[in-house]
This record gives structure tokens, sequence and C-alpha cells, in this order.
């Protein structure tokens, strides 16, 4: 019996030791041993550490819209770290040019469509993606955008490609990508969060028709960024704005969770608000660095 369990076994009444058996015992005793733990795990995510990453979200977001200068612009400028924002590869609404260039844009609004809609239909702590062949197709979705990339770089260097590349085929490829890596990372991190003793639920994707929804939402979004009027530059740009920062946190979160002690101990969304912040505000700074990098290399921001 190891010293956790036998820990565990001292704190039992012995009323209630003598009407179990040895395995009844040391079952109990581990269960004991676990509580303590995730007392422990509470105690440090709690207070401070709670609010403290959220606040400090919130106020970057405040600094953000405090500081001069029009709105549309300062979104562009805060992308400059993403990708190079090239005129040729974007998309416009009214004169104005959207944040992130057509393939970008559909990755990460393609991303936060779907992980929205995986929330809310509660694949949540799901530990299983899906049958072989929804992982082949959600593959397949990835690779069309990197054939499209890659076909395009072909183009742009002068070598031999195999079509015209367009920006609704990057648009296009981009969003087919972003739906993607969506149950990918939900997945991945229901692997790491969620208790190891709960049987696997139903999948993120129990049926390809499970994309229909994901996939009607981004044909919605390229309408509207292919629209051209000033009305939905907003929606449309905040929703891919959004994706970059929560596409990189999801991603973070994962260790964060692993270092702080909740890796297989995550059962309440209560105990995410920390450690999900802490993910939000690595992607601010992340994000911060590559924009302060990429203008300090190419000259003024303003000249865009």
């Amino acid at each position: 019996m190891d010293r956790g369990v036998r820990g565990g076994h001292r704190d039992l009444p012995a009323s209630m030791m003598d009407s179990m058996n040895d395995d009844q015992i040391i079952a109990l005793a581990r269960k004991q041993v676990n509580a303590k733990r995730m007392a422990a795990v509470e105690q440090r995510w709690s207070g401070l550490w709670r609010w403290l990453p959220p606040t400090l979200v919130v106020l970057t977001l405040a600094l953000f819209v405090a500081v001069p200068g029009p709105f549309h612009q300062k979104l562009l400028l805060s992308m400059g770290g993403v990708c190079a924002l090239r005129p040729s590869h974007s998309y416009f609404a009214g004169g104005l040019q959207f944040p992130l260039e057509s393939r970008t844009s559909g990755i990460y609004a393609g991303f936060l469509l779907a992980l929205v809609w995986l929330l809310v239909r509660g694949r949540l702590g799901a530990r299983r993606l899906g049958s072989p062949l929804v992982i082949g197709v959600l593959t397949l979705m990835v690779g069309s955008m990197a054939f499209d990339g890659i076909n395009s770089t072909l183009f742009e260097v002068g070598l031999p490609y195999l079509y015209m590349p367009t920006n609704p085929l990057r648009l296009a490829t981009g969003l087919l990508s972003g739906i993607a890596m969506a149950p990918f990372l939900v997945w991945l991190w229901s692997v790491v969060a969620a208790p190891r003793n709960v049987m696997p639920s139903r999948p993120v994707l129990g049926a390809l028709r499970e994309l229909a929804v994901p996939l009607a939402l981004a044909a919605g979004f390229a309408a509207l960024m292919v629209n051209g009027g000033t009305t939905f530059y907003y929606p449309v740009a905040l929703t891919s704005v959004i994706g970059v920062v929560l596409l990189p946190a999801r991603v973070t979160v994962i260790p964060i969770l692993m270092l702080g002690g909740l890796e297989g101990r995550v059962t309440q969304l209560r105990q995410m608000v920390g450690p999900s912040a802490l993910a939000v505000l690595v992607a601010f700074g992340v994000l911060a660095l590559m924009t302060g990098l990429r203008w300090a290399a190419t000259g003024p921001a303003w000249q865009l």
C-alpha cells in the first residue's frame, strides 16, 4: 500500500474499517487522498489567482480600446505579427481592409465558429475524437489549406503551379482548415483535463453530418466578408480577430493545466476561469511581441 493510501487509511473510522474488506478500504482511502489533493489544487487557483488573470484581460482590452485612433486601424495594425496584410490577398469592406488576409481570416474564423458550436453541443470533455472516417475528413480539410497554400507559394515565386490562386479559394480552404482544427483541440484539451476514471463519453464529432452547422456558419461568414459593404465590417473583423486570440490560448491552456495541477481533475467550468484567462494573457503577450517585431523590421506601422 503506497504512502498516500496509508495516510488516507489512518483517517478512516475504525467502525467503518471493521465492516469493509481490504479492497474497499484501499479504494476509500485513495478517494480521500485524491480529494485532499484536489482541495490543495482548488486552494492554489482560488482567491487572487482565480480573478487576477480575468481582471488583467479586461484591463488589456480596455487599454486597447482607449488608445487613440480609429478602431479599425488599430485592429489592422495589431494583426501585423499574424500575417503580411497584403492588400492583394485581402478583402475590403467599404474601403476598409480587413485586419487579416483572406486565408488567415478563414482559419481563425472557422476555428472560432466551430469551437462555439462544439461548446453549445456540450462536447467539452469528450475524450474521443471520432470515427476513422471523421478523422480522415478533418485531415483532408486541413490538407486542402496546405495544398492551396503550396500552390499559391509556387505561383508567387515564379515556379510551375497547378491553378491560379484566388482570394475566394484562400478564404474557403482557410475556413475548412479552421473548422477542422477545433475538434482536434477540443479532444486534446479533454484528454488532458477530463478525469481519467470516467468512461469516454460520446465523441467530439459523432458523424460527418455534425459538420453541417459549422460549414453553414462558415459559408455565412464568407458571404459577409466578400459582400464589400461597411455594414458587416466589424462582425467579420472581430470574428477573425477573436479567433486569433482563442486558438493559441486554447493550446497554451493545456500546459497551464498540467503545471497548475489540474491535469485530469477538471470537473467544473469554474476551475477553468483562472487558467483560461492566463492563457489569453499569454496569447496577448505573444501577439504584441510578434506585432512589435514586425513593425520594427518593416518600418512605421502608420504607413498602412
